[in-house]
């Protein structure tokens, strides 16, 4: 099996998402806000993905999945929050370099407006023609990755520089860890960001997704496709 790591040469960590979650659910950090119901739609299955056709000029493609009654979106493009920006820097300048060209960030849009239990992008998964494995990881498992391969606290006092730029960079990785520790409860439409540390390919031929708990995973296919089997995308 491919090694499942998330590799940062620059911030001197090697992040192994792929168990370091333990498959806890996060709790919501927000509550989301109320969104109108999505018209329902029969779900079938779509047994392969190409990720051949953009979705604007831009070069972005945009796909979709379903399961049961909640439905998404993927997108080839994103970029973390501002919160775990500023804890990436910071953990970057911990180590003497960045970090912006180690990671690919996807955007994840859950709609679960017509859903029964909370969903996340827990994991997502894509393949490629020889059938090579490229996993995509939540944030929040990138910020508890990060924060565990960083210095523990020093020893020294409160009222020391040493001690003060500890307690500035665990604060950012506070505000980093609640700004990504999100779900779309039912009723609730939300936008996620995903990443990977993966040099990818140009194509894909397959992709599905977790959703987590008691959602689980779906496949991903075409908009096109989409739209022919009647999945809502008004969103």
């Amino acid at each position: 099996m491919k090694k499942l790591l998330i590799a940062s040469s620059t911030l001197a960590l090697s992040l192994a998402l792929v168990s370091c979650s333990g498959g806890s659910e996060p709790a919501p950090a927000t509550t989301p806000s109320e969104a109108p119901a999505a018209s329902a739609a029969p779900v079938e299955s779509s047994a392969s993905t190409s990720a051949s056709k953009p979705a604007d000029e831009s070069g972005v493609k945009e796909y979709a999945f379903a399961t049961g009654m909640t439905f998404g979106k993927v997108a080839t493009s994103g970029k973390p929050s501002p919160e775990l920006d500023a804890f990436l820097d910071a953990a970057g300048e911990d180590a003497g370099d960045a970090y912006e060209d180690d990671f690919t960030f996807w955007t994840v849009t859950i709609d679960n407006r017509e859903g029964h239990a909370e969903a996340f992008p827990y994991e997502f998964r894509a393949y490629d023609k020889d059938g090579s494995e490229y996993i995509f990881k939540r944030t929040l498992d990138l910020v508890e990755a990060v924060q565990e391969q960083l210095p523990d606290a020093p020893d020294a006092t409160e009222d020391s520089p040493e001690w003060k730029a500890y307690e500035k960079r665990f604060d950012l990785y506070e505000a980093a860890f609640e700004s990504e520790s999100v779900v779309a409860n039912p009723g609730a439409l939300k936008k996620f960001t995903v990443v990977t540390g993966d040099d990818l390919p140009e194509e894909f031929m397959r992709m599905s997704i977790d959703l987590g708990g008691l959602v689980g995973e779906a496949e991903v296919i075409t908009l096109e496709d989409a739209n022919s089997q009647g999945y809502p995308m008004d969103f």
